[in-house]
């Protein structure tokens, strides 16, 4: 898999792109067929390797911090 600045890897950034389009990490996890841990674990550590937190969690889904808005532009 081609990897990208920082050891981010295309995989994780479309992670990213469907969890910032469907609001949770569990719909975009479905959408992509793959458990939702693994889409959990894979945006944490995307969130670790450009140093900035992405996603503000709650019981209703995520949204983008203004940090995940701008990584995502």
């Amino acid at each position: 898999m081609p990897q990208l600045s920082r050891g981010l890897t295309l995989q994780q950034l479309r992670y990213f792109i469907e969890v910032a389009a469907e609001g949770t990490i569990s719909a975009a996890a479905d959408l992509l067929y793959v458990a939702q841990p693994t889409m959990s674990a894979a945006m944490k550590d995307l969130e670790a390797r450009v140093g900035r937190a992405l996603l503000v969690r709650s019981a209703r889904g995520v949204t983008l911090t203004a940090d995940g808005a701008e990584f995502l532009g």
